[in-house]
């Protein structure tokens, strides 16, 4: 429930957002003065949170206008906006790229109705005021709703929205990878939508969210290789389920499909998701004059992982991650695969490979691949006669496990992890900023993200979507020491011109799955910009914005020394002429303003032909740290 006390009149807000007159300084200060009795301990609700992202994303996305008035003793100020003709105040502040906070619990309305003021009722008139088409307005409302109800689902099983384990008592700091991948439950720290999975009922959310800790078989059909397109070592088949499922398993498949009439010289294999093939696939076998048949499940039990659809290997963790579709939504996509991500991931993620392991600055500053080395899909076009053919449902992709190169003394955490904050009200990163210090672990952890990164981008011209689930770090008991990057099927952007050496870069144009693409539309762009807009998104404005934030609240640390920690990590690369200067000036990453990609304008207008706002940089003229 919110505040619903008497302030400044809204239509007052402008001059006092101009004049900072007394009367709201003063009220700001007292606003503050009370947040500051709340302890860390104390926790959102589910709605709250969905509530405050909602709102945090749309004034900073620019789709509600908004005036914030500031203080003189703080930094939070009082944030003022109009939903559907009703004037509300919030304490809040923007912070740097303009990214906007709220403390949700002082949110009210400026004119008092005697009435309290709930979460349903404040997002109820949100989704009236955004600028959406009925369509997608209705399904933005049925994403947030379901991601209150897993929320809440999670709570009852122990679980709450900030992650805690409460019946357990989990220390996720102690976790192994895998463990802590299904312990992130969070989700998302901007998207409202944080943990929608349209699609799953309970029992599927028991039985395939990572948050439930459950075991996971694929299921495997058969296909007449003559509708299927097979990438990397997938190309032989034999030879790679032989290694890749063991001599066992294959020899079961093998029997089974034998068993049934089929040829073994005609068909190939593939995994699905056991939902997949209940909700989806199961369906399309009865109806497709075996065109697709089933085999059951087969194999090594698996982990969901943050993406719902990739599995980690329960068993044996040196074998690959499988990255199996599902027709369901979460977060901001459909989590199906596109076609053409299986047919290039394995040249997109082999060629980045070979760039790392023939330039000497990855020695020092390391970048660990995990290679899509497989994939295999149906062309299902071919099958079925609604089916896209850029969209995969029935096919997989094989990625290395991070396990392959971890070595004994090192342990690893997702970069998500590096904001969460745990049970005893402490950041996940708390013991390792006490035994090292925050500006000593800090300045080393910014050189291990954004080097390795900033050099692929800077030097050899190639973007990566590093955002906090496809980057891992590995760490010395908190030490940082490498950085893995995954998922390049979807996430490599390039711009010929400026690669370093083009005469190596995948040939994608002259493929014949290419044929009638445009630039921009897959993974060469026309503009240096897209990949500066690609790098910073999502390393910076999506990513250590919210460590930022963390070193504020907890450690003091203001965020506009945070960001001079950055850009003095990324002068000493200048200066240290790993790069030429002028291909570093030519990616304007110090630009008073740059453009960032809105991300809920993009979900709420399809349609649109623009999904960018321009915010402003700290990394502009920003002070070096000292």
């Amino acid at each position: 429930m919110f505040n619903t006390t008497t302030n400044t009149e809204w239509n007052n807000c402008n001059s006092e957002a101009a004049n900072i007159n007394q009367n709201v300084a003063k009220k700001t200060h007292q606003d503050a003065a009370l947040l500051k009795a709340k302890t860390h301990n104390e926790k959102e609700t589910a709605p709250e949170r969905i509530l405050r992202q909602a709102l945090e994303a749309a004034l900073f996305e620019a789709l509600i206008d908004y005036v914030c008035a500031p203080s003189e003793n703080t930094l939070w100020g009082t944030i003022y906006f109009s939903l559907n003709n009703i004037d509300y105040r919030c304490v809040g502040r923007v912070r740097d790229f303009d990214r906007v906070r709220l403390k949700i619990t002082t949110l009210s309305r400026v004119h008092p109705t005697g009435q309290e003021t709930t979460c349903e009722q404040v997002l109820s008139q949100l989704l009236i005021a955004l600028p959406a088409e009925e369509e997608p307005r209705s399904r933005f409302a049925l994403e947030l709703k379901k991601t209150q109800y897993w929320c809440e689902w999670n709570k009852a099983k122990g679980i709450d929205v900030n992650g805690n384990a409460s019946l357990t008592n989990t220390n996720r700091r102690a976790l192994s990878h895998a463990e802590l991948e299904m312990a992130m439950s969070e989700g998302h720290p901007y998207h409202p939508c944080f943990k929608a999975r349209i699609g799953f009922n309970d029992e599927d959310h028991q039985r395939y969210s990572p948050e439930s800790h459950t075991a996971i078989t694929p299921h495997w059909v058969a296909v007449a290789s003559t509708h299927v397109t097979y990438s990397g070592l997938a190309k032989d088949t034999k030879a790679f389920y032989q290694v890749e499922l063991g001599d066992k398993a294959f020899a079961t498949l093998r029997a089974r499909a034998q068993a049934l009439g089929l040829d073994l010289n005609a068909v190939t294999f593939l995994p699905v998701h056991p939902w997949q093939w209940q909700q989806y696939i199961a369906d399309l076998e009865q109806t497709s004059s075996k065109k697709i048949v089933d085999l059951g499940q087969v194999g090594d039990d698996y982990w969901a992982s943050q993406s719902v659809r990739t599995l980690m290997n329960r068993h044996r963790p040196l074998k690959a991650d499988l990255k199996l579709p599902l027709s369901i939504i979460n977060t901001s996509a459909p989590r199906h695969l596109l076609s053409h991500g299986i047919e290039s991931g394995p040249t997109l993620s082999q060629w980045i490979a070979d760039i790392i392991a023939g330039d000497q600055f990855f020695q020092k500053h390391p970048l660990i691949i995990l290679r899509e080395y497989a994939g295999i899909h149906v062309n299902e076009s071919e099958l079925f006669l609604e089916a896209d053919p850029e969209v995969c449902r029935i096919g997989a992709l094989w990625r290395e496990s991070l396990t392959v190169y971890q070595r004994h003394d090192e342990a690893v955490a997702p970069l998500m992890a590096l904001a969460l904050i745990e049970q005893d009200g402490k950041p996940f990163i708390d013991p390792w900023v006490q035994r090292y210090g925050l500006s000593n672990w800090l300045t080393k952890l910014l050189d291990t993200l954004i080097l390795p990164v900033w050099h692929l981008l800077a030097h050899h011209g190639i973007g990566l979507e590093a955002h906090g689930q496809n980057t891992l770090l590995l760490h010395k008991e908190g030490w940082p020491v490498r950085l893995a990057a995954r998922d390049f099927h979807e996430s490599v952007e390039y711009v010929n011109s400026f690669l370093a050496h083009p005469e190596f870069a995948p040939d994608f144009p002259n493929e014949p799955r290419y044929a009638h693409a445009k630039t921009n539309q897959y993974y060469w762009m026309e503009s240096v910009d897209a990949l500066r807009e690609l790098a910073m998104d999502t390393l910076f404005v999506f990513h250590l914005s919210e460590l930022a934030l963390v070193c504020c609240e907890h450690y003091g640390l203001p965020e506009a020394k945070f960001w001079a920690m950055v850009n003095a990590c990324l002068e000493a690369y200048r200066s240290a002429g790993y790069c030429d200067p002028e291909r570093l000036d030519a990616l304007n990453y110090q630009s008073p303003s740059i453009q960032v990609e809105s991300l809920l304008r993009k979900k709420l207008c399809p349609n649109a032909q623009e999904y960018h706002h321009r915010v402003l940089n700290p990394l502009s003229h920003a002070p070096l740290a000292h």
